[in-house]
């Protein structure tokens, strides 16, 4: 038998091709499925059954408690910290508590707890399990922040080729993984080295020659399957060894596909930044894994964000809001300020799962 997980994992499977509403009843399961705790639900097993006792032709899921999920008629907002660093436990989670609105915190399982790297220091487990107990919500941002995308190549390659072109060159900021190179019908995998501009362009550098060619256009570089099932699956397991209910996932770099979301659906019942740029959400078509969402004080002036979070109210929808909390622009006081324009506005603050849930529910 399939546990709650398992049966989860398989109903999301078209979700990327596909509106919120048709997956209202799985989203819906999850949470009658599974308690607060994040313990099974009581076994589908029929052996315990009186014979007096009709069998129905299939078992419903349980409805959830109403008091279980927010209140979003009049809209609301999500909050998405990136990355995991401390200054999230020490300048944004103290403002959180001030408004009693929680966030979801993206971390990537191989900076918890490191110090001094890059710079800053990092939040350990037990500053996560803080968070958690305070009402956020552990969102998956991979295990070393890599960019989880495709790339079309923009210059044609030829088989003793060690550099090839792609439109963005993400997949360099992390020498030393494979990359896969095809155009669908024929594949080379090497190892990146190296990765810069020259006179053509940005490149990627190879370990060896691609040995093969590619036409641009007709070409994309990519994480190979196996590695994205790695960064993915086991940044998940690992959240849920340190004791987490890790349900969503933040694209590294807000770059979000068609590859992404056909490996993603595997772990995850959605995507907190599939599209950036707008934080606006519409109800009647949200869907999971086609997110929106914005940076409310990096990248943002602060009068767009206010004509938002305005549609957002106006419309009843969902505002996916973001920062890097580590940047100097970020700090309490901006924090402060969208807490109270979303105040203002009457808007609620839920998590991303939390939100999730509420829109599969008036779906059902």
């Amino acid at each position: 038998m399939m546990n709650e997980k398992t049966t989860r994992r398989a109903l999301l499977g078209g979700l990327s091709t596909g509106a919120l509403g048709a997956t209202a009843g799985c989203l819906e399961s999850l949470n009658g499925g599974v308690d607060e705790n994040g313990e099974s639900g009581p076994s589908t097993d029929d052996s315990n059954r009186s014979d007096g006792e009709a069998e129905p032709d299939e078992e419903a899921p349980s409805e959830p408690e109403s008091e279980e999920l927010p209140d979003i008629d009049g809209g609301a907002v999500v909050f998405t910290y990136d990355d995991g660093p401390m200054t999230d436990y020490e300048q944004a989670f103290p403002v959180h508590r001030e408004f009693d609105a929680p966030a979801s915190a993206g971390v990537v399982t191989e900076w918890v707890g490191r110090e001094d790297f890059d710079g800053r220091d990092w939040m350990d487990v037990e500053h996560l399990e803080e968070l958690a107990e305070a009402g956020w919500e552990i969102n998956s941002h991979t295990t070393a922040h890599t960019a989880l995308g495709q790339f079309e190549l923009v210059e044609d390659v030829e088989p003793d080729d060690v550099r090839v072109y792609p439109e963005e060159r993400n997949h360099g900021f992390h020498h030393g993984y494979e990359i896969e190179v095809t155009d669908g019908e024929n594949s080379a995998v090497r190892t990146v080295v190296d990765s810069d501009h020259d006179g053509i362009g940005a490149y990627l550098e190879f370990d060896e020659p691609v040995g093969e060619s590619f036409a641009a256009g007709e070409t994309v570089e990519r994480y190979p399957e196996e590695l994205m099932h790695e960064f993915l699956g086991d940044s998940k397991a690992q959240l849920e060894e340190w004791g987490f209910e890790v349900d969503t996932l933040l694209a590294p770099y807000d770059i979000c596909d068609e590859w992404t979301v056909e490996i993603a659906d595997e772990y995850y019942d959605g995507i907190a930044n599939a599209n950036p740029g707008s934080m606006v959400n519409d109800r009647e078509s949200f869907d999971p894994f086609d997110t929106n969402r914005d940076y409310f004080i990096e990248y943002a002036d602060p009068r767009n964000i206010q004509t938002q979070l305005d549609e957002v109210a106006t419309q009843g929808a969902i505002g996916i809001v973001g920062a890097h909390s580590f940047k100097e622009e970020v700090d309490e006081e901006g924090i402060r300020t969208m807490l109270e324009w979303i105040e203002e506005r009457d808007l609620t603050v839920v998590t991303l799962t939390d939100a999730f849930r509420a829109v599969a529910a008036e779906s059902s």
